[in-house]
């Protein structure tokens, strides 16, 4: 049993290292991923038996190097041959708990550790493995390649696994990820480890890898649910469970919980051609669905959510929660002979339709599927409407530049979306009268302070 297509670049680095006296490995998540048969694009060595200052000068031989850590020796290097790829090289690390919560740790790295102390510090047992890739053989001193063969997740060391809370829900991640059972022990490490220390952004990164990696969403979230993060972390989503709706006239009624995990599910089939952005947008947006405006901003809040890689995020989901029942409007008007072009124009304004119908596609409402090729066919024919003004329309009615022109022209697109306003003429009307009650409901508020003082 070998890893398979590992980069010539890597091989000449082990090499390099084993000829100076050390001996490099393969750590982590690369050898569990790679004997599971996916894709490795991020690789962690870690080189034995060498110092701190030799391994940053084999290093340097082969890229840039920076330095993370020199006391717990951590080095990020960008090979020559490969600029675009960052590898993380390290000498093995003890840890001692020095304070509470995630980070209260004291690392130090040494190259003479043992392979059975130095994984000890690691938190699954199928994250333990070592590959030395020059002769091709593993390292195993916690039977993490028993347990991945029998798909179990299993805590390393059961006396520090709670000193950091995080591994919580990395347990939850990587057993959605990777279909692993969770042994019931470390199920009950998990349930019994305080959480309210992980700073958002740890926790956003492990939910994100639910969202985005999970072939089957709903099996995070359950297990978010049975370690007790759902409740720790998350309580507007708790709520979810006493929350019924209706599925489908042929489905009894479900908690809202469950309709979310089947939704997601269903929302990840449908997401493949979409950006991670846009794919996250639309599966927080499923959760929003069923929760408050109110409850959604503090779940957002949760997450620390704003943009994700420059696309407001936060913005979208609020956005696609609040539109997704116009599709379901604009259809059963349509049967009922109304006109709905200013909803689909609406819809468009406001959002990428495409993600409201991945959303669409995901809420298994009633008459979903209709719903979903009547939308398509519409949507193709109907973009957003172009306003009939623009500012500087506004600044011609003697209005200074300022956040005034930016509130006249919202309101008068919006009664152009909705049919009530159909030329330029009628546009500038409508905003010469917005500005007068404007001007006026200004004067009255102005002469009622003066009254009061």
């Amino acid at each position: 049993m070998v890893l398979k297509k590992l980069p010539d670049w890597l091989i000449d680095l082990c090499k390099d290292i084993k000829s100076s006296g050390g001996r490099a490995f393969l750590v982590g998540g690369c050898v569990r991923d790679g004997l599971l048969g996916h894709l490795v694009k991020d690789y962690d060595i870690e080189v034995y038996r060498l110092p701190s200052a030799q391994v940053r000068e084999i290093l340097e031989r082969h890229g840039k190097v920076n330095t993370v850590g020199e006391h717990f020796a951590v080095y990020k290097l960008r090979p020559s041959r490969k600029s675009d790829t960052e590898v993380d090289v390290s000498l093995p690390r003890r840890e001692s708990k020095h304070g509470s919560g995630h980070r209260g740790f004291i690392v130090q790295g040494d190259p003479w550790l043992s392979f059975q102390e130095a994984a000890s510090r690691r938190d699954f047992t199928i994250n333990a493995i070592l590959y030395d890739p020059i002769d091709g053989i593993f390292i195993d001193p916690c039977n993490g390649l028993r347990d991945l063969n029998n798909k179990e997740l299993r805590a390393v060391n059961a006396n520090t696994f709670k000193d950091d809370s995080l591994r919580v829900l990395r347990a939850a991640q990587l057993s959605s990820r990777y279909r692993l059972r969770i042994e019931e022990s470390t199920k009950l490490l998990c349930q019994n480890t305080n959480l309210k220390d992980i700073p958002k952004e740890r926790i956003w990164e492990e939910l994100k890898k639910i969202l985005l990696f999970s072939p089957v969403p709903s099996l995070g979230f359950t297990n978010l649910l049975e370690l007790g993060v759902i409740n720790q972390l998350f309580p507007m989503l708790w709520e979810l469970h006493s929350s019924l709706v209706i599925q489908n006239p042929y489905s009894p009624r479900d908690s809202a919980w469950n309709y979310v995990l089947a939704s997601l599910d269903r929302g990840r089939f449908f997401a493949e051609e979409l950006s991670e952005p846009e794919k996250i947008s639309v599966f927080l947006s499923i959760i929003g669905t069923r929760l408050t405006h109110s409850s959604l901003i503090s779940f957002l809040d949760c997450l620390g959510l704003h943009t994700y890689r420059g696309f407001h995020v936060r913005e979208q989901v609020i956005t696609l929660r609040n539109v997704h029942l116009l599709p379901y409007k604009a259809f059963y008007q349509a049967q009922q002979g109304k006109p709905v072009a200013f909803i689909l124009r609406r819809i468009a304004r406001l959002t990428d339709p495409k993600l409201v119908n991945c959303l669409v596609k995901a809420l298994f409402l009633e008459a979903s599927e209709q719903i979903v090729v009547w939308f398509e066919e519409n949507l193709q024919a109907l973009g957003a409407e172009k306003p009939f003004l623009r500012g500087r329309h506004i600044l011609e009615l003697g209005i200074p530049p300022g956040p005034t022109v930016r509130k006249i022209l919202l309101q008068v697109y919006e009664y152009q979306i909705d049919g009530q306003v159909n030329s330029f003429e009628n546009a500038k009307l409508l905003a010469s009268d917005l500005l007068s009650k404007m001007n006026l409901r200004t004067f009255q508020e102005s002469g009622l302070r003066n009254s009061l003082t």
